[in-house]
């Protein structure tokens, strides 16, 4: 997987987490975005039902905002 650009908690990011500025949304070839976030607690998990090969990340909603707003941009 090649990837384009970072875009995390603090702005666009040379490596990934470098200085600890996580969640982030990771732009690869391809037109596919990785996203980066916390896993979820067992108690949060047990409400949720994800396919195989899928699964959930966390992150506060401001900063996905923020990344939603960089990615359209990109």
């Amino acid at each position: 997987m090649k990837i384009h650009k970072i875009i995390g908690e603090k702005g666009e990011q040379p490596q990934l987490c470098n200085g600890g500025g996580c969640p982030a949304a990771i732009l690869t070839e391809g037109d596919n975005v990785v996203i980066q976030g916390y896993t979820l607690s067992a108690a949060d998990r047990s409400h949720l039902s994800d396919p195989t090969g899928e699964d959930f990340v966390k992150m506060p909603r401001a900063v996905f905002e923020k990344i939603a707003r960089h990615v359209l941009n990109a």
